[in-house]
């Protein structure tokens, strides 16, 4: 009863704050329901595990123009994630509450485990990894941290100039027992590139998409058998959508499927903001060969 109870205030909240746009955001989701049955791909359920500034919100735009519902977000159906063992892990609870015939998407920022992967297939889930150059995707989250005064390094970070600040937001630990900034983003990229290859679960890379966007949504439509959809209009409607400009501090404060941490990263970037001294720090606190967890551009 008690995911009942959140998903009711949830609802009760949004209504209260975003009248208009709480009912537009149910009548959208609503519509997609009823207009499933349409469609003849097999792959109901898509988790995209994400590695934070890698492109995840991207993703998760490019599946709002498909069929798929929103699982976190939307008020039709029921997300409840509580009790989790990770702040960006799942549980079965979570997907015990997908509705097996309707169309969903969820978008998380899941470190590989065993047993993540195991409740997602055993869910009959289609996998979606996001990934981006670790130095790159370092730096988006230093803004973000800035941004954000609720992050564990906000407060540590603010006064700080930016080389000790950016250095200080890679070698920092949450607690005692947890790893570097540095290490558990390696290893997060590391596992999942070893297991996508395994397995053959779509891996995406943001520099992929920089190179050739449409490429870069054609192959998500076809890993999801809705290659009758046109990647040029859906890349259209999100160049639109983005031109809308607003700063990540007010992206961050609204509230609902309208906030987001999209923030329009260069790639590249690391090399105008790598100083002497950061690269040092970098390279001294780097726990593998960098070259393990790039993408590799020859491959195209």
């Amino acid at each position: 009863m008690e995911k009942y109870f959140y998903h009711t205030l949830k609802i009760l909240k949004s209504l209260s704050v975003r009248p208009v746009r709480t009912f537009n955001w149910i009548r959208e989701d609503l519509k997609k329901d009823l207009d499933s049955k349409n469609y003849k791909s097999p792959y109901k359920l898509v988790w995209c595990a994400g590695l934070p500034k890698s492109g995840s919100t991207l993703v998760e735009k490019i599946f709002d123009h498909l069929p798929y519902v929103r699982l976190n977000s939307s008020f039709n159906r029921i997300y409840f994630d509580k009790n989790l063992d990770h702040d960006h892990g799942i549980s079965e609870l979570i997907f015990s509450n997908i509705p097996k015939e309707k169309y969903t998407f969820l978008k998380t920022h899941t470190h590989y485990e065993d047993k993540y992967e195991k409740i997602a297939l055993s869910h009959n889930s289609r996998i979606i990894i996001s990934l981006r150059d670790i130095r790159d995707m370092l730096i988006s989250r230093y803004y973000h941290i800035l941004s954000f005064k609720n992050h564990w390094l906000h407060q540590d970070l603010k006064n700080l100039n930016f080389t000790e600040g950016f250095i200080l937001s890679f070698t920092a630990r949450e607690n005692k027992s947890s790893p570097s900034v540095l290490k558990y983003y390696y290893d997060w990229i590391n596992d999942w590139i070893k297991i996508g290859k395994q397995k053959n679960y779509l891996v995406l890379w943001y520099e992929q998409y920089n190179l050739d966007p449409i490429k870069y949504i054609k192959d998500i439509l076809q890993y999801v058998d809705f290659s009758n959809y046109s990647a040029d209009k859906i890349y259209n409607k999100i160049i639109f959508e983005n031109n809308k400009k607003t700063s990540l501090t007010k992206s961050l404060a609204r509230y609902g499927r309208d906030k987001t941490t999209f923030r329009k990263g260069e790639v590249g970037e690391w090399q105008k903001l790598f100083n002497e001294e950061i690269t040092e720090s970098f390279n001294k606190n780097l726990p593998g060969e960098l070259k393990n967890i790039l993408f590799q551009y020859d491959q195209l």
